[in-house]
């Protein structure tokens, strides 16, 4: 079965290159796998590099963008695929729809800001796919920490683990997204035992 899956990823242009490299070899494999990339439809940052490597080798692509993004010139201009919405609540929503899986590459607040949306709807039970963080390089150790201290203090269940797929290399997020599938957890999964 094809998996659509959507990226949350860094629209900086000023990474050091083991970021590019990384999400192009995710592009790659991806496109080998035949998976549709559903993503915020920038240019800029990885979320460009993704969706340049995807169609340089003729892959489905899908990106969603406000439309006042598109006003400031961040619209990626080879995109067949491309919706314009209002907001960027709609953004986001837009972006989760059927799809089997959501992979967070890293990011600053926005990629932050959709993980943890997508994350909290995962564990009430309203989004059903697969919720990944790719930890590359320990990019994301702080906010599992953050997360661990929210389960020591009592405010967060430990069983988010369940609900949140950590990998660390390209490798194994292909074989996560390949082997994913959708499930909706019981709405009581977030409060704390």
């Amino acid at each position: 079965m094809l998996k659509r899956v959507c990226i949350y990823c860094s629209s900086s242009n000023v990474l050091e290159d083991k970021y590019s490299m990384a999400a192009k070899q995710f592009a790659e494999a991806a496109s080998s796998h035949g998976f549709t990339i559903v993503c915020g439809g920038s240019m800029r940052g990885l979320m460009g590099v993704i969706i340049d490597r995807m169609l340089e080798l003729d892959s489905q692509v899908e990106g969603v963008i406000p439309g006042f993004m598109g006003e400031m010139e961040l619209q990626h201009p080879n995109i067949k695929s491309l919706e314009i919405v209002d907001t960027m609540s709609e953004r986001k929503e837009r972006l989760r729809d059927n799809t089997d899986a959501v992979v967070a590459f890293p990011g600053g607040l926005g990629t932050l800001e959709e993980l943890l949306e997508t994350f909290t709807l995962k564990r009430l039970g309203r989004y059903d796919g697969t919720v990944i963080l790719f930890n590359q390089d320990g990019f994301y150790n702080k906010l599992i920490e953050l997360l661990d201290h929210f389960v020591m203090k009592n405010f967060m269940n430990s069983n988010y683990r369940e609900s949140l797929i950590v990998v660390d290399s390209v490798e194994e997020l292909v074989e996560v997204i390949r082997n994913s599938k959708r499930e909706t957890l019981e709405a009581k999964h977030y409060l704390p035992v």
